[in-house]
């Protein structure tokens, strides 16, 4: 050992050498009831913690698998549609993000007659513009580009379900306001 060293040890030694020959004290053992207490604690934490998830997960945390409404950097937004229940969020969603854009089911006793839609006159060039089908995730939804649509129009898209759990978007381009819901055309 170095110089310094041997002389620290040396010092404790001479101060502590007495307590350096006696045993140790025996640590007190807790019955092993009690060392188990923290282990249970924690295994209840943790499964307290993995059920508020799993049901925060099942209740969509904070949205719902229902519908997505996702703007994108291009300054377009998405539109899915996977069950009929997501109609509404998602058509309150449009309007809060300020578009003329809406979602409407397709139902048999909606009171609007489809005579009552009165189609935007554009080209097929500038609709396409407006509106694309794209599939997020193996989902059918549609792209919409706000910025094409004409002003005073609005893109209505009405929601079928075709069978359980297949949903199909239809594109309508109409002057002014959408309906809430829309009757089934021919073959739907």
């Amino acid at each position: 050992m170095a110089r310094f060293e041997d002389r620290l040890f040396r010092e404790l030694v001479e101060q502590h050498g007495s307590l350096l020959t006696e045993p140790p004290a025996a640590a007190p053992v807790l019955p092993r009831r009690l060392r188990r207490r923290p282990a249970v604690a924690i295994a209840l934490a943790l499964a307290v913690a993995l059920a508020a998830i799993v049901i925060g997960l099942s209740r969509g945390g904070g949205g719902t698998n229902a519908y997505a409404v996702v703007t994108n950097p291009d300054g377009t937004v998405t539109v899915t549609i996977s069950e009929l229940v997501g109609v509404a969020p998602a058509d309150e969603r449009l309007h809060e993000l300020g578009l003329p854009v809406s979602v409407a089911a397709v139902t048999e006793d909606c009171p609007v007659e489809r005579s009552e839609l009165h189609r935007a006159d554009v080209p097929p060039e500038v609709m396409s513009r407006i509106v694309e089908t794209v599939s997020p995730a193996g989902r059918t939804g549609v792209r919409i580009d706000p910025s094409a649509i004409p002003a005073g129009d609005t893109l209505l898209l009405s929601a079928n379900e075709r069978r359980a759990g297949v949903i199909a978007l239809r594109e309508l381009l109409i002057e002014g306001s959408a309906p809430s819901c829309v009757p089934p055309g021919p073959g739907e």
